[in-house]
């Protein structure tokens, strides 16, 4: 009954055991599925509200779902946004006395002395523990999970925390949008709205800032290889008070009220924001260092 299968919605186009068959399918998720992915994006990073609006306006099949554009952009920027390299050079002022004292030194000594110069400078720790016994919370209970999931890493237990804390902020920040919905549910409870239209705002707002953040991450590795604090300042910046007048214009398009109201309910969604934000991730360290 026509080219589709009215029970699956398979099209009906050559048989599967054929080159052509498979360079077809090649070629429909290049030209489909990559198409609507970076229009996607264009919508979101250009044009803040919109795609929320397109979402309940039924029109969804030209752009990616809610949740697995959130979950792509979030993926890309923990991969990748936060795997800023690091450049270490020795001050000249420094390396010329080393230089001396090892054309006057015996081989040996000069070898001592180059050792302490190698040293990499030690790396901080969110987490700075001698011993398990000096773990002192003042949460009941606390006190003695921590000590005995140190006790069972005693060697790097402070490490460990650090890696599981760190994997652990994307779960985390996937708890904490739908908490941050709520909040927008409370600001604007007239006209009434469902909890889902704040939720997928947020997964949107969310989704803009982590492109955002990986296109500032990006830019700031090229100004980091080319020596370019400046541009790599006015990047931060720039990012920075785009991302504040994004997420303003966002409420302003999708919810519809004015620039005083909507200033207003920003200030207090970005109250909230940052104290839950500091909150979940308290429970995030508290679990990691519980729970490896």
């Amino acid at each position: 009954m026509g080219p589709y299968c009215y029970s699956c919605g398979q099209h009906a186009h050559e048989s599967a055991r054929s080159i052509s068959a498979l360079t077809h399918d090649a070629w429909h998720l290049a030209t489909h599925i990559d198409g609507r992915f970076w229009q996607t994006l264009y919508i979101l990073l250009l044009k803040p509200g919109k795609l929320t609006k397109e979402y309940f306006a039924e029109r969804r099949a030209r752009y990616l779902p809610p949740v697995r554009l959130y979950l792509v952009l979030s993926v890309l920027f923990f991969a990748f946004g936060l795997a800023t390299p690091q450049k270490h050079s020795v001050p000249p002022s420094n390396a010329a006395p080393n230089a001396a004292a090892s054309n006057n030194a015996a081989p040996d000594e000069a070898a001592a002395e180059k050792i302490p110069a190698a040293k990499k400078k030690p790396r901080t720790s969110i987490l700075r523990i001698s011993n398990c016994d000096s773990i002192v919370t003042s949460i009941p209970g606390m006190q003695d999970f921590m000590r005995q999931a140190c006790a069972r890493n005693p060697d790097n237990y402070a490490e460990l925390v650090e890696h599981a804390f760190v994997a652990n902020i994307p779960k985390m920040m996937f708890v904490f949008v739908p908490m941050m919905a709520l909040v927008m549910l409370i600001l604007y409870w007239r006209p009434r709205r469902y909890y889902v239209e704040h939720l997928v705002f947020f997964l949107h707002s969310h989704a803009a800032i982590f492109l955002l953040l990986l296109i500032q991450a990006l830019l700031g590795w090229v100004a980091l290889w080319l020596a370019w604090s400046t541009f790599r300042g006015w990047v931060i910046a720039i990012v920075s008070l785009y991302s504040v007048w994004y997420v303003y214009r966002a409420m302003r398009v999708y919810y519809g009220q004015g620039r005083v109201l909507t200033l207003t309910k920003l200030s207090l969604v970005g109250l909230t924001y940052f104290i839950g934000f500091c909150i979940t991730l308290l429970a995030t360290l508290i679990v990691s260092a519980i729970i490896i």
